[in-house]
């Protein structure tokens, strides 16, 4: 299962801290990378380069800088590559999670609160037996209804890898700003 996690980014100067707590936190089960982009980029750029990476599972984190943004590339990827499993995260989608789940029916889960340790879980359940009733701090469908478990407890902050050593970041961190 190749997971992919991204965002829209304000400017390209910003670097995405959510985006590398969650591959810090996953990437010990999973095959998980990320892509950043920004809220100027052509969507149909965005959605040609998200495909070509391949995912099975794509998260998008989301703000209010970027939602509207985001929307458009996620109702086509879902039309090119349905089978596409969408998970939303973020500010932006947690507070009111019925709400994004009717108005963007192409998103099958979003994960509410803190996102590392939901987001693991989630990718288990996904990889394994399905049980999403088991995941806490989820939203999700079942049986054409809206679903929200309980929210999950709060991380012990100390349990979470840092986000700060990926390879692929030194080239350009010098020139970014992280936020």
């Amino acid at each position: 299962m190749k997971v992919l996690v991204a965002t829209l980014n304000a400017k390209y100067i910003h670097t995405s801290l959510a985006l590398r707590y969650l591959k810090a936190f996953c990437q010990r089960d999973f095959d998980i990378s990320m892509a950043e982009y920004t809220i100027k980029d052509p969507p149909m750029h965005i959605v040609s380069d998200l495909y070509q990476k391949k995912p099975d599972v794509l998260g998008f984190s989301c703000y209010i800088w970027n939602i509207e943004e985001t929307i458009p590339v996620i109702r086509t990827l879902k039309k090119i590559k349905p089978e596409l499993t969408i998970v939303l995260g973020g500010p932006e989608v947690s507070y009111d999670t019925e709400y994004w789940m009717e108005r963007i029916p192409e998103v099958d889960f979003i994960v509410r609160g803190e996102g590392e340790e939901t987001f693991y879980h989630l990718l288990s359940e996904l990889k394994g037996e399905g049980k999403m009733d088991s995941v806490l701090g989820i939203t999700f469908r079942k049986n054409g209804k809206v679903v929200s478990n309980p929210p999950r407890p709060k991380l012990d902050l100390n349990a979470i890898p840092s986000p700060h050593r990926f390879e692929e970041d030194r080239p350009h961190l010098p020139h970014r700003v992280v936020y």
